[in-house]
Parts: structure tokens; sequence; C-alpha cells
């Protein structure tokens, strides 16, 4: 009870007194890690369209949340503008803390933390954000980054010339800003990936350490390789799954089909639907059925464990009330679709889109021109199914209406 108290006082002081220094971080309502990668992609899609490559290099921090320095922690927070009872607070909650080691009844001494934001804690994350949030001025105007808490990504476009040298450049600034400012760069963890047919794959290097090259990197949850067709990603999703749902019909020995089927909706299914927007545009038939197999495969044991009457595909979905994977990613491409474009998200609608201005339909969005491996590319291909909606959809008002007239529409 007492840690659920402290976090409820972390929140509502948080949400209180922070509004004011928002506008100062590199942090804004409506972001997500499948927005980030959303935008990544596209500049992916985009520069791979010019016959350019793509040099990307991950960074990993050891020990990230545990190393920063409290005293640098402190000044970072005044200087942008957190003073007074606010400030104190955050003092008090920072310092002070030790921590001991227990070996069966014994207790050694206290030690003090002179570092660290405390993990599990509701304020961590947001002081560890700020904490980094200088870190993108180090960089060069031609270099990209992408900062999701401590996932850090930099890559540059470039046509195997000299623009790659100011990667170079900023990963040795990169170097200079973790010395001063107490984080280790754990080497053996940044990993460099290279995108475009004939990219010459330059090496990189991190204090002094070759920055290791592969064809696959974990971003944000989803497997991005070099050809940038998910395919490991897809196996590794199917794979996890399968090894779940095993698990879970072992542990659970329930026979109740509705308790079943929430299990399901719970644990298993947002496996195979985290960050769809993101990969499913590069999905072929043979992956997309791999990947309703996996339902399939468990509305049928499921069945069966009940003791119901064997059915159909289709028949176990409507008892179930559930609908095929492949109808909910493309639900799912327009929610995030309507999201955008009502500013729900911390993208810039007129960025990404093309409004035609049509007075029949206001949010008419106009074709782009793309080629080969643009078609995957999710603001391209929502065209399509958004211009197809009928135009009562495209002035509801809220996310919540748009999807139940999406869900009554038939298939």
């Amino acid at each position: 009870m007492r840690q659920l108290n402290t976090k409820l006082f972390e929140l509502k002081f948080q949400n209180k007194n922070w509004n004011n220094s928002k506008r100062k971080l590199l942090i804004l309502e409506g972001r997500s890690t499948t927005t980030q990668l959303l935008t990544m992609l596209d500049d992916f899609y985009t520069q791979l369209q010019d016959n350019k490559s793509i040099d990307v290099i991950y960074i990993d921090f050891s020990k990230a949340f545990d190393s920063v320095p409290i005293e640098i922690l402190l000044r970072k927070l005044s200087n942008i503008g957190i003073t007074g009872k606010i400030y104190q607070f955050i003092k008090e909650f920072l310092t002070g803390r030790s921590f001991r080691v227990k070996i069966e009844n014994d207790f050694s001494d206290n030690f003090p933390i002179s570092s660290g934001v405390p993990q599990g804690s509701v304020l961590g994350p947001l002081l560890f954000i700020i904490f980094i949030n200088d870190l993108p001025k180090i960089f060069s105007g031609s270099i990209n980054v992408k900062m999701y808490a401590d996932d850090i990504k930099l890559y540059v476009a470039h046509n195997n010339d000299n623009t790659r040298d100011i990667l170079v450049h900023d990963l040795k600034e990169l170097e200079k800003w973790s010395l001063s400012n107490g984080l280790t760069i754990s080497n053996e963890k940044c990993l460099a990936i290279y995108l475009g047919k004939n990219n010459t794959k330059k090496d990189y290097y991190i204090n002094n350490n070759d920055v290791a090259k592969c064809n696959v990197a974990r971003d944000l949850g989803v497997y991005i390789d070099d050809k940038l067709s998910f395919n490991y990603h897809i196996d590794s999703i199917i794979k996890k799954t399968y090894r779940q749902i095993y698990l879970i019909l072992k542990i659970f020995k329930i026979r109740d089909l509705k308790n079943l089927v929430f299990i399901y909706k719970t644990y298993i299914r947002p496996h195979l639907e985290y960050a769809t927007q993101v990969w499913s545009g590069a999905l072929n038939t043979q992956n997309s059925t791999r990947l309703e197999r996996v339902q399939k495969y468990y509305t049928r044991q499921i069945f069966r464990r009940c003791g119901l009457v064997p059915k159909t595909y289709k028949d176990r979905l409507t008892v179930c009330n559930i609908d095929e994977l492949s109808r909910r990613r493309g639900l799912a491409d327009l929610y995030m679709a309507y999201n955008i474009m009502n500013s729900q998200t911390s993208l810039n609608p007129n960025k990404y889109f093309i409004f035609a201005r049509s007075k029949r339909k206001p949010f008419m969005l106009q074709n782009k021109r793309y080629k080969n491996i643009g078609k995957n590319n999710f603001f391209i291909r929502i065209i399509n199914p958004w211009n197809k909606l009928p135009k009562e959809f495209l002035g509801i008002k809220t996310i919540k209406t748009f999807k139940n007239h999406l869900k009554k529409k038939s298939p």
C-alpha cells in the first residue's frame, strides 16, 4: 500500500507541476514507439527510392538509468527552469538514498547511492529524458537522430561518399558527451545496419572499437532488417506466440471458452499486433497466412478443450467474437491515419500527407509517386484505403466513434 501511495503521489506531482516545462523538452504527448518507427521508415523508403544508401548506428548506454549522476541531473533541471519547491522536491526524491545487501538473514552496511534515477517509479523515466534532452544538440544537422528514452539511433543517407564522414564526426561528439555526462557507451551492444543494395558498408568506431555490422537490429520492439522485408520479425513473433500458447494452455486448466478468449486477447494477440502499421506493408501472402495460422491454431485448441463441436475457422471467430488478424491490421492502419490527421499524435499531418481539399471529401488524400519499395511506406499505402471510406466517416470527431463506425462496417 505504501508503494502504491508513493506512485500515486509521484503521478499527481508530475501531472500538476510538469506542464510548464514540457515545451522545453524533447518529449511530446502523442509520441509512441510506433509513430517514431513510422517516421524513421518514411525516411528510409524516401531515400531508398532516390537510390541512396543509408547507414544506421544503434547506440546503447550501459545501465543507463542506474548511471545518471544525480548532481548533473539536478543542474540540468535547473537549466530548463525547474526551481523552487518543485526542484527541492525532486532533489530530496533523488538524494539521501542508500542500499544494503541481504544474504540469508545477514545484512551489509548501508551504502550511499550517488547515481541513478529510481527504476519502477513514475518520475524516473521522465527524469532520464530530461538528462539526455541536450544530446541531440551536439549532432550535425545532416544527421538524423531518433531518441526514445534510452533507445538512440543515428542515421545518414548517402551515395557512398564523404557524407558518411559527418556521422563519423558525430560519433566522436557522442563519445565526448557521454564522458562529460557520466554515461558509459556499451561498445559491444552498439550496432550498424546498412540499407541500400549498393551500400559499401563503411566501418564505424566508438571509443576506438569497431561498431558491429549486422543484418538485423531490434528497434523499439521491432526487428529491422537490411532489406526492410521484416521476415525476421515475423519469424520471431510467430515463434514467441506459439511458445506462449503452449505455456498458457499448460498452466491454465480452465475449460471456459469466454475466459480462454480473454486470455488470448490479453496475453497472446498483442504480440502478433504490436506496431503492425510499421511492418504490415511488407507482408507477403505467405507471412500473412502464417500469422493467421497462429490464431487458427489457438481457436481450434480451445474449442477442443471446451468440448465444443468442431467448426470452420470463420465459425470459430464468430463464436469467439474475434476478427481475422488481416482485418485487424487494416483497421489499425486506419486508426493510426485518423489519429495523425486529427493531431492525436506528435506527427504533423501536413508533413506526411497531401490533402486534396475536395469539397465532397474534405480529408481526401492525394496519391504520391512511388516506386518499388516505396509501396510499403505506411504514408503511401494508407491513401487508397482511406479514400475509400464513406464521406461521413471523415468528419467524425473522436477516435472512439471512428472505431465503432469501422467495426460496424462490413469487412
